[in-house]
């Protein structure tokens, strides 16, 4: 069966669309449901869903802004949008954010079952689709077992048994076309794009693999592997005669792998060569040089063969001062404009003047440093970026591209100055007037508390208790309560006479408590407006 889930914030829309069509009938199962986009990301994280029927409005996280969220991080996932007719162009524009289809509220029951008909076909082929790839990765393990990838990856870090000498069963099992002489390293690791999230589909690593494979597999004195990071690796002896002149055939046979990706995969890579090696002992130094050449194409620019000479030498003492400098003149100003001109000069000026990635990194965290320090003269939180854990070399290879890195550093630049700008113009009575409003908009949470509407307008809870209390006369809960209490009051006045989902409805999960709440709020019971025993 073909796990679905519901999603809105109206309950009865949700029971309607589960009891409204033959679901397994369909091939599908109602794996769970959700009221806002928020929720629903969570539940993905946790169920093997495959089909999302959502509405368009919602709170917290809408419709469109979890159908972005969700097709990043969940690609495999198909989403069907529920809109009112005033809401059409913006369903267009969900269907641009990968949207699979939508659907016009109120729900046709006839339309829906066509669609979801057609969805199921269309998600099988997905399935059947994946199920191949998993058969070829599966293959592709069959013949690069794990235990050779173990073996080689201890090679490749220094914590293994060093040369044949010292395990030659293992030698020979594993790298049987490896000797005990001079080794090189070359490592093929994929470009990110535009778009790409943390991880690379499957398919790319092991196409890429294979490519190298049938470049370099002529070769008798050579073996492939992934890494630990699934980076294509080649291990290969230079032909006698001449290293020199054998490292620069290999350089030209690995352009014609990055030429070769390019052209058949339709994305790039970039290549990476160590030094030498003298013997399996030297075999770590040529794989972490070779990798630190593929890293370099955030300054070098990538869809190349990067050899470890080539790179450019680290500045034994490169002076970054001017950075804090010019970045808390302008910060103290409030000038966004001219704070994301100079991040974006010095970040672009690292590639223009081809400098080392060890100036990248010291240059972000300058950057984060600068930052920090305006936010304690500001009194600003900057738990948001990841505090004291941040590490700008996880940053820059994460990221990878400088045009990521850039955008990266001015959205964080500017998210600090909003908020400065947010505080100062924050009087009590606005900061109350915010906070009413978020209450009236998530009272219906049974988790809703003081801590959780102070974070929402970033200030303190005691601060927000105090000034809420001076400007209303009441206090935070006194104000959700009643709140909570007039809607249930104005629900049951318009004919709900369900107590248990009156209760729900307005965030409190035990219905006995909302009675003992509400008789005290009113000076009646609930059962006044049921015109039915509170028990119910």
């Amino acid at each position: 069966m073909i796990q679905a889930m519901i999603v809105d914030d109206e309950y009865l829309i949700r029971e309607r669309l589960k009891v409204g069509v033959d679901w397994q009938g369909l091939g599908f199962e109602i794996a769970g449901e959700a009221e806002n986009g928020e929720e629903a990301l969570l539940l993905l994280e946790h169920a093997p869903i495959r089909l999302a029927i959502v509405d368009i409005n919602m709170p917290i996280v809408d419709g469109l802004a979890f159908a972005k969220a969700a097709q990043h991080r969940f690609p495999e996932l198909r989403i069907i949008i529920l809109t009112g007719y005033g809401s059409f162009d913006y369903a267009r524009t969900a269907l641009q954010a990968g949207v699979s289809d939508y659907l016009l509220k109120p729900v046709n029951m006839e339309e829906l079952t066509q669609v979801l008909t057609a969805m199921s076909a269309k998600i099988r082929e997905d399935m059947a689709r994946h199920s191949q790839q998993e058969d070829f990765r599966q293959s592709v393990r069959e013949s690069n077992t794990i235990l050779r990838r173990t073996f080689i990856q201890s090679l490749l870090d220094g914590t293994g048994p060093g040369g044949p000498e010292h395990s030659p069963d293992k030698w020979r099992q594993f790298c049987p076309n490896l000797r005990d002489d001079a080794l090189l390293v070359m490592v093929f690791s994929i470009d990110k794009s535009p778009g790409d999230g943390k991880e690379q589909p499957p398919w790319k690593r092991f196409a890429v693999f294979n490519i190298v494979g049938e470049l370099f597999g002529g070769l008798r004195a050579c073996e492939l592997t992934l890494d630990d990071d699934d980076r294509t690796v080649l291990l290969v002896h230079p032909h006698e005669g001449g290293f020199g002149r054998e490292k620069e055939w290999l350089e030209r046979r690995g352009a014609e792998a990055v030429e070769a990706v390019r052209r058949f995969l339709k994305f790039t890579v970039t290549a990476g060569i160590g030094h030498i090696a003298q013997g399996p002992d030297g075999i770590p130094q040529s794989y972490k040089e070779a990798v630190l050449a593929c890293k370099h194409r955030t300054v070098l620019g990538g869809d190349r063969v990067i050899p470890f000479e080539h790179l450019p030498k680290p500045a034994l003492k490169a002076d970054l001062s001017f950075i804090r400098e010019t970045l808390m003149v302008q910060l103290r100003l409030g000038n966004k404009a001219a704070v994301e001109h100079e991040l974006r000069q010095w970040l672009e000026g690292i590639v223009r003047q081809k400098l080392s990635l060890d100036t990248l990194y010291m240059t972000v965290y300058e950057l984060v440093a600068t930052l920090n320090l305006y936010a304690a003269e500001s009194k600003l939180d900057m738990t948001f970026y990841g505090g004291d854990t941040f590490n700008p070399v996880r940053l820059v290879d994460e990221l990878e591209r400088m045009e990521e890195i850039a955008d990266w550093a001015a959205a964080l630049f500017g998210r600090v100055l909003e908020q400065t700008h947010s505080l100062k113009q924050s009087t009590p009575a606005k900061l109350v007037d915010k906070a009413k409003q978020f209450i009236d908009g998530q009272y219906a949470d049974p988790d809703l508390d003081l801590n959780a509407i102070a974070k929402s307008i970033f200030v303190h809870p005691s601060y927000l208790s105090r000034i809420f209390k001076n400007e209303t006369g009441y206090s935070v809960v006194e104000y959700m309560t009643r709140r909570r209490l007039n809607k249930a009051k104005e629900m049951m006045e318009n004919g709900c006479k369900n107590l248990l989902f009156v209760s729900e409805s307005v965030g409190y999960n035990d219905p006995h408590y909302f009675s003992k709440c509400f008789k005290k709020h009113f000076s009646v019971p609930p059962s006044r407006f049921t015109g039915s025993d509170s028990r119910e």
